[in-house]
């Protein structure tokens, strides 16, 4: 028998390309805050093998409700820090397992796998 876990966050977000990438890591000043590993509030980006994806962390439970909240709210912040980037409709919903990059030499994540 499978069981589910309430443990580990969930991902919701889409894989970065170069000139997305490039984007938030030039960010400055304020909008710096928008993307933390830090703070859950805002936007995260994680690893997947040797891609880069932004998106949030999700604690607890994810109704489908949510599911619509959380992918306009990325977009929203998205949006506002490049407004001439094209973002996808849709985006992917992955499982997040924290690991310490110094011990994980492969992480998933950035902040989390």
């Amino acid at each position: 028998m499978r069981r589910l876990s309430d443990k580990a966050p969930l991902f919701v977000g889409f894989k970065m390309d170069g000139a997305l990438r490039r984007q938030l890591g030039a960010l400055e000043g304020p909008d710096r805050q928008y993307v933390s590993t830090e703070d859950p509030t805002f936007l995260s980006i994680c690893r997947l093998g040797e891609d880069e994806y932004v998106g949030k962390l999700v604690e607890g439970p994810l109704t489908t409700e949510r599911v619509e909240d959380v992918r306009r709210n990325v977009l929203s912040i998205l949006q506002r820090l490049c407004p001439d980037t094209r973002l996808p409709s849709s985006m992917d919903i992955l499982p997040c397992v924290v690991s310490d990059e110094r011990q994980d030499p492969e992480p998933a994540h950035e902040s989390a796998e």
